[in-house]
């Protein structure tokens, strides 16, 4: 826990720093100047991964990134430092004494649930992999050979690299979704204004959303998830975006700025590109006022986002986008063969579509019944029968507002189109709950939200109130048995580390030119690890795979 602290200080520093820099740099661009220190937190996440990423296509992301990193920072520091001293002194004092107290709990309780608890299983199938791979090698040609699910490329590894800093705890740390939801949940808090102004915004009803769905991480937030990064992001974008319409903001700039953020959710799960529908906004406002230098620039920003991400997938997988196997562009001998990019793409749907007896296999009608039935709790199927029922009210609401035109109406209704467009393609590709949670909540509460306060205006605000309220203490008493239940494991120092896969009886080994791999669950320890079919390039482990077939029973034997 304590090591955590101290990777999530360094992780606030540099985010923080290089946010600020960027984001001044915009202001004297396009005169737009952010508000919270949150804005450039986020943006400093952004152009973290980024970098990570960028650093990968040529060196491991390591010591030296950090190296880089800092200096740079340090530079910003000392050149914005006035700035920066300002804009920070600002934003501590208007946040108060009693926000204060409460972000520091929130602090201590992240950290000890990042600490401990358990990992999801694709933690040990390949994202402690792909997070070592970068650590050790930064990218390898066609790594998706060995290990298929590498070629899924989230950029959120890319920023586990670089804030896993083995070289400086003695273990690779999983801290940097721990951090994302902490980031998350005091861009929350500002719900406790609604007990001031005693009448509910749009935004309120979303962070009730996010702090739910960060309710039910605690357990797995340790896990560098590349799920759990994208619900957070898709939290924050919206949240931000309602907070923008709120207050009624006129500049295109931190619309737009929203958009480009979309632009690295799509680099962090390709299925969440859906959200740069919100992009209609910016772009009429900026087509409007013919701001050709500001269109350009954020064109530039995100094809700068997004080029790294395509440029590894190229070298991981040979497919510009995978699974994709109709965009055939590249040659090259590392290619991943187009019929297992298109099985490993039917494998995806039908894993989250619960699809497990062959009688299942067809069109909606057959599959989604069973999905209903069998694969969601209780819990999840009220929430997918509320967003049924949003949906229909949504396609209601859009109607009236196109007879009537009402002012400011079509903003809040892009937002609502948005998500519920982002939770049609989740629902009818790859339905896993995990893979759109934020969709899930976000489109019920959006619409729900937005007819609460149609109908009851200023009314009955004191149920509400108490609702909210109730809720907090709902979820308070919850996290605090988590925390008393846990009590007794002993990660106050150091964080759990990956599991060694040791008393594993389905790891199996097998020789490549003299090269010792691990076959199923490798997890982190266990490099290099995947599958059978490939071979070495060359004989150098660096120059990486190509695929060639192999008897997979040949080599391991019978498995159970």
């Amino acid at each position: 826990m304590l090591f955590i602290l101290f990777n999530w200080l360094y992780i606030f520093i540099t985010t923080y720093l290089t946010g600020f820099g960027i984001l001044y740099a915009l202001k004297k661009a396009f005169g737009w100047a952010p508000r919270h220190i949150s804005t450039c937190v986020m943006a400093g996440l952004v152009a973290l991964t980024t970098y990570a990423q960028w650093f990968s296509l040529f060196y491991r992301v390591n010591a030296e990134a950090n190296l880089i990193l800092t200096a740079v920072d340090v530079m910003i520091a000392f050149a914005l430092r006035k700035p920066l001293l300002q804009f920070t002194g600002n934003a501590l004092r208007e946040m108060g004494n009693g926000k204060k107290t409460v972000v520091f709990l929130l602090i201590l309780v992240c950290a000890y649930f990042t600490s401990r608890g358990s990992y999801i299983s694709d933690t040990n199938l390949y994202h402690a992999q792909c997070i070592r791979w970068l650590e050790e090698y930064g990218i390898l040609k066609g790594l998706a050979n060995i290990q298929s699910r590498a070629a899924y490329n989230s950029s959120s590894f890319c920023l586990s690299a670089l804030f896993s800093m083995k070289y400086i705890f003695g273990q690779s740390m999983h801290a940097v979704q721990g951090f994302m939801a902490l980031f998350l949940g005091t861009v929350c808090l500002d719900i406790g204004k609604i007990f001031q102004r005693k009448k509910p915004f749009l935004s309120d009803f979303v962070r009730i959303g996010a702090v739910y769905y960060l309710s039910l991480l605690h357990r797995e937030i340790m896990s560098p998830s590349s799920d759990f990064a994208v619900m957070i992001t898709l939290f924050y974008i919206v949240i931000a975006w309602l907070d923008l319409l709120e207050r009624k903001e006129t500049s295109t700039v931190p619309y737009a700025l929203l958009c480009v953020v979309g632009v690295y959710t799509v680099t962090l799960k390709l299925t969440a590109g859906l959200i740069l529908i919100l992009v209609i906004k910016p772009v009429v406002m900026l087509v409007k006022e013919k701001k050709w230098k500001e269109i350009t620039a954020y064109l530039f920003l995100g094809l700068f986002i997004i080029t790294p991400y395509l440029m590894r997938n190229v070298v991981i997988s040979g497919w510009l986008i995978y699974p994709l196997p109709a965009l055939d562009l590249f040659d090259v001998d590392w290619k991943v063969p187009a019929q297992l990019v298109a099985a490993d793409s039917y494998q995806i749907r039908i894993w989250g579509r619960g699809i497990h007896d062959y009688e299942l296999y067809g069109g909606v009608t057959k599959w989604w019944p069973n999905w209903f039935r069998t694969i969601l709790s209780s819990t999840e199927k009220g929430l997918i029968l509320a967003d049924a029922v949003s949906l229909a009210v949504l396609v209601s609401m859009t109607a009236r507002q196109w007879k009537e035109k009402r002012n400011g109406e079509w903003d809040k209704l892009l937002v609502m189109m948005t998500v519920a467009a982002s939770f049609l393609f989740w629902q009818f590709s790859a339905p896993l709950t995990r893979y759109g949670y934020a969709y899930i909540l976000m489109l019920a509460l959006l619409v729900f939200g937005e007819m609460y306060i149609r109908l009851l205006g200023n009314r009955k605000q004191m149920v509400l109130l108490a609702a909210i309220s109730i809720f907090f203490i709902w979820k308070g008493a919850a996290l605090a048995q988590a925390v008393w239940d846990q009590r007794s494991l002993p990660y106050y120092i150091a964080q759990v580390d990956y599991d060694d896969n040791e008393s594993e009886e389905d790891v199996r080994e097998h020789q490549v030119k003299g090269i010792t791999f691990y076959y199923n669950v490798a997890g982190y320890h266990k490099l290099p690890g995947g599958g059978s079919m490939f071979t070495l390039r060359t004989d150098r482990l660096e120059d990486g795979f190509r695929y060639e077939y192999h008897d997979w029973k040949e080599i391991f034997g019978e498995m159970e």
